[in-house]
């Protein structure tokens, strides 16, 4: 029999579309939850330069929302930007009005940019701070009456091992993530008494489409072939290898358990041992 212990909640996931969001989007449906996926598709999105990302189309939206159906829950499709007042105020009403609640917020939906600080394009640098910082505060600010009227309620924030240290060339994605677990540390000191937790996630690099197209750029970069840089790359990794997707589904899953109500406030990194 299958563990259910998410039936009859409501859940977000930004950037639910592809890559984690979906892994994320899947297994929480698959413990019963109706969920809600919200992403950017290449028809609306406006890159800026030097953004590195993928985009799903809106056939790929829709096509994880009947994925997620499948497994015999409610589902919806958003083609939204996380950064955008309106967009975030739709999918909160949204997600409302189809589910009748609001019990799980999934702060997935995230973007980034490959350039030194130096002669740095300011529209990208602010973008990046837009959707991975901005964009989760929007989400979580219009999310929590509806959490706080249930009296329970998760929000869980993808962050990064980029939350803990720097790298070249991605200021504004550090700084991003930075921010976010600062922003999660206060957010769960409020939100607490409500019996609300707030977390992060700091996953090291995640076996994505975003991922392998940052690993292709590293490899223009530096001269070398894909697998060349990818071989280099995974020095790091005692595990010598990327996190799948779900098995950062796994943790999500299961801070939203009962059981997990006492972790709150924590950022929880997820790095096959390497030390940052």
């Amino acid at each position: 029999m299958s563990d259910t212990f998410l039936q009859g909640r409501a859940a977000i996931v930004t950037g639910g579309a592809s890559g984690l969001g979906k892994a994320i989007a899947l297994r929480l449906a698959s413990a019963g939850a109706n969920v809600c996926i919200m992403s950017l598709s290449t028809e609306r999105v406006r890159r800026v330069d030097s953004e590195v990302k993928y985009f799903a189309d809106v056939g790929e939206i829709e096509s994880t929302r009947q994925e997620v159906e499948s497994l015999g829950v409610q589902a919806l499709g958003i083609d939204g930007d996380i950064s955008s007042r309106d967009d975030v105020e739709r999918l909160i009403g949204d997600t409302v009005s189809t589910f009748g609640r609001l019990d799980i917020l999934v702060n997935n939906a995230a973007t980034n940019v490959v350039h030194p600080v130096l002669n740095h394009d300011d529209d990208a640098w602010c973008r990046v701070i837009d959707v991975n910082l901005c964009g989760p505060y929007l989400c979580t600010r219009n999310a929590l009456p509806h959490l706080m009227k249930n009296g329970w309620g998760r929000i869980i924030s993808i962050a990064s091992t980029n939350a803990h240290v720097g790298t070249p060339d991605y200021s504004a994605y550090a700084a991003s993530k930075h921010g976010l677990l600062g922003f999660n540390k206060s957010l769960a000191l409020e939100v607490g008494w409500h019996n609300i937790t707030a977390n992060t996630i700091s996953p090291a690099a995640i076996d994505t489409p975003s991922a392998k197209m940052h690993a292709e750029k590293w490899a223009e970069q530096q001269g070398m072939t894909y697998e060349e840089t990818m071989k280099e790359f995974l020095k790091d990794y005692p595990q010598g290898r990327f996190i799948p997707p779900e098995e950062i589904a796994d943790l999500v899953a299961y801070l939203c358990r009962d059981e997990a109500r006492a972790i709150n406030g924590e950022d929880i990194k997820i790095t096959t041992g390497a030390s940052y």
